[in-house]
């Protein structure tokens, strides 16, 4: 198994532990943990689809960049770098704030974690791939969500 498929393993189960603790541990939603969730949700939402509508032919779970693709830094990457791991973050911790799910928020960390890994790994081969990568990462500097993390 490649480092990069461990690394989409690795968010495969723990996205399937969120989904199983609010299955079996979930709590009682509010007016405003509903209004923060769909609020978080909207956000990540909207940072995966932008990404997602950039890369196009090119999405993949997987870390390396895909033969042919090219170095993105308009759109939504100037301001992140990893819109789509930051989108799935905001996400799942608007599951986890819905649900009023401590374990689910552990797990979301735990997620981020992850993607803090898998992105300093795709972050290797991108600098590899391309150029003006590092220049890219001085210029971006947040990593997940803009002008946060």
């Amino acid at each position: 198994m490649t480092t990069g498929t461990k690394w989409v393993v690795a968010q495969a189960v723990v996205l399937a532990l969120i989904a199983m603790t609010v299955v079996l541990l979930g709590g009682e939603a509010t007016a405003p943990t509903t209004i923060a969730a769909i609020l978080l949700f909207i956000a990540g939402q909207g940072m995966a689809i932008a990404a997602a509508l950039q890369m196009r032919q090119y999405i993949s779970a997987l870390p390396a960049p895909a033969p042919g693709a090219t170095l993105l830094q308009s759109g939504i990457y100037r301001h992140v770098r990893h819109p789509m791991y930051g989108g799935v973050m905001l996400m799942a911790a608007a599951i986890a704030v819905f649900d009023v799910n401590p374990m689910a928020l552990i797990l979301t960390a735990v997620l981020a974690a992850i993607f803090h890994g898998k992105s300093r790994y795709e972050e290797s081969l991108l600098a590899a791939a391309f150029l003006g990568y590092r220049e890219y990462q001085r210029r971006v500097p947040h990593r997940f969500i803009p002008w946060l993390i």
